[in-house]
């Protein structure tokens, strides 16, 4: 099952699945009554939106990370729920999961002749906190997490977890935009597509405080997101292993050097 691709989302209802292990992957509560205090709960809903970019004008691009399922753990409240297939619709914010080897699941041939989960059968990740889904080839982790964003607007969304320590987490967002396409109204003129494009967005949490701050990688906006004693520290590290604070790597290096502090 590795590998295999989803059919287009389209219209489903906001539930919740399970709140023991024992529970079947059919069992549905209403999300929005789930108070968070279950003790153990594989947390899943079906798919519970769909933001339209409908038309029928050829698409470039793709909302989704990785148009693959891949292998990834999935944690509620630091405890193993097992292993599922994920793939993260990033234009949504949506983690879609399906667990493998379930027979109940029934699934139809796409055109690419992919056999995909049939129309209501596949799930996602409930937009809780507790959850946490932890990549089995990369090890990175994804959850959803307060931000301020680019515009200053709080927000949940789902991060990537680039590097924690005692001072600071690292983050990144994959963010998906889209534009529209026009059809020609005559021969002159030619059809755009449909064009999704994909943004990296890093965000820096403090240790200790609810809320990660984006930042847009340039140096003198360190001090929006960094506490004031460190600012001096970073200036060091950045002068002395000349990083680019617009790069993931370099990123990593400065708020792992602010962690060892």
């Amino acid at each position: 099952m590795k590998g295999v691709i989803f059919a287009p989302m389209k219209k489903y209802l906001y539930l919740i699945l399970a709140t023991t292990l024992s529970l079947s992957i059919n069992a549905q509560i209403n999300l929005e009554s789930f108070s968070g205090s279950a003790t153990e709960g594989a947390v899943f809903a079906q798919m519970r939106k769909t933001r339209s970019y409908g038309n029928d004008l050829p698409t470039v691009g793709s909302p989704y990370v990785n148009e693959n399922f891949t292998e990834g753990e999935v944690f509620y409240n630091g405890k193993t729920l097992g292993i599922y297939l994920y793939r993260h619709n990033a234009f949504n914010d949506e983690v879609e999961v399906v667990k493998p080897g379930d027979e109940s699941v029934k699934y139809v041939k796409d055109e690419q002749g992919n056999f995909v989960p049939a129309e209501g059968e596949s799930s996602s990740l409930a937009t809780i906190k507790e959850i946490v889904l932890k990549d089995k080839e990369t090890g990175r982790s994804l959850s959803l997490t307060t931000i301020t964003n680019e515009d200053g607007a709080l927000r949940n969304a789902y991060l990537y977890e680039l590097t924690s320590g005692k001072n600071y987490t690292l983050y990144y967002q994959n963010r998906v935009g889209f534009k529209e396409g026009v059809r020609a109204v005559n021969s002159m003129v030619r059809t755009t597509p449909n064009r999704f494009t994909h943004f990296q967005d890093f965000y820096i949490q403090k240790n200790g405080e609810e809320i990660a701050y984006f930042f847009s990688g340039k140096k003198k906006d360190l001090s929006t997101v960094l506490k004031k004693e460190d600012l001096e520290s970073a200036e060091a590290v950045i002068g002395s292993q000349k990083l680019k604070t617009k790069t993931e790597e370099d990123l990593i290096i400065l708020i792992e050097e602010l962690n060892r502090n």
